[in-house]
């Protein structure tokens, strides 16, 4: 399936919703860049806390940015999380680096830094005449605002721990569905109260519950809104 144009997909939701899984299914269909804009805050993390950088301090956190080369990359392993050269897509996973992804990404500096660079990597797609579908929790109202299509996905929370979980397993990474779930609402409430770019539903977004949903449904769902939109 391929764009009449180059287009613009921005996707947004809270954790376990299925953002990324949705939004790596549509960039094959459409041949389209996919960009996980919550794994370049991970690996911000986990450079921070290789550096022993005060998670409280929002100015040092941006030096740590600044300083460091945080890459997402499409490989034959699949999509790739690489920090400084190095592939750290398992480690940026482990729950230590999770809890510190929320921490540096409360700050509004470091967020703006960010927005900047994920919008650059969206504009030098386009100019290659690529699609491009970027996932986060800011995409819809900071990074692309001008999208040709705003998803926003959501699920029982219930539903989006036990998701987690799993994604725990698979990355070999021992958890308990009651630790997964606390550690959800403190994210949802992060993530939504933070003053700094929250996580919002946009007036012309397209929201979708997930929930009671396969992988295929919702991107059949989105796939259909998209030839509404005559941009497929």
């Amino acid at each position: 399936m391929f764009t009449h144009k180059p287009i613009k997909i921005a996707i947004d939701g809270p954790v376990g919703s299925g953002k990324g899984t949705l939004a790596l299914e549509l960039a094959k269909k459409l041949n389209a860049l996919y960009v996980n804009t919550g794994s370049m805050y991970r690996e911000l993390a986990l450079a921070c806390l290789r550096d022993n950088v005060d998670m409280k301090d929002g100015n040092k956190i941006l030096e740590t940015l600044e300083k460091n080369s945080i890459e997402i990359k499409s490989t034959e392993k699949g999509i790739r999380a690489i920090l400084n050269g190095e592939d750290v897509s398992e480690e940026i996973f482990k729950p230590v680096v999770s809890k510190a992804s929320a921490n540096v990404a409360v700050f509004p500096q470091v967020r703006k830094a960010m927005v900047i660079r994920q919008r650059k990597i969206a504009e030098d797609a386009i100019k290659s005449i690529k699609s491009v579908v970027m996932e986060g929790r800011d995409i819809t109202t900071d990074v692309l605002p001008d999208a040709d299509i705003k998803i926003y996905l959501t699920a029982d929370i219930k539903v989006r721990a036990q998701r987690r979980l799993e994604q725990f397993e698979d990355k070999g990474i021992k958890a308990q569905f009651d630790d997964v779930l606390k550690d959800l609402q403190e994210r949802d409430r992060q993530d939504m109260q933070r003053t700094a770019s929250p996580l919002r539903i946009v007036g012309d977004a397209v929201v979708i519950d997930t929930t009671n949903d396969t992988i295929d449904q919702t991107v059949d769902k989105v796939i259909e809104k998209l030839k509404e939109k005559n941009l497929v």
